[in-house]
């Protein structure tokens, strides 16, 4: 599994919120989740493959979506999940 960090400078709860209601919460993830920051929006997400990811974005029309709402480019972190404990509680 890959955990994805999007930190998203400049952007704002409307453009995400303008994504989401073209898409939806990706089905595929394991894990979204979203929120401000001081200088803009974070989303972090949990996929099986990083070709899962590509996928979306191309298939999905995430990268449409994200075109389309004017949302700036991302910096992106990621590493491989180790260990998680979602799914317990």
């Amino acid at each position: 599994m890959i955990c994805r960090i999007y930190d998203v400078p400049g952007a704002t709860r409307e453009q995400y919120d303008e994504v989401i209601s073209k898409l939806g919460v990706p089905e595929e993830a394991h894990v979204h989740i979203a929120g401000p920051t001081e200088n803009g929006w974070n989303v972090i997400e949990v996929w099986d493959s990083e070709e899962q990811i590509d996928r979306y974005m191309t298939e999905g029309g995430l990268g449409q979506a994200l075109q389309e709402a004017q949302v700036p480019e991302p910096n992106i972190k990621q590493f491989e999940v180790h260990n998680s404990d979602w799914g317990r509680r």
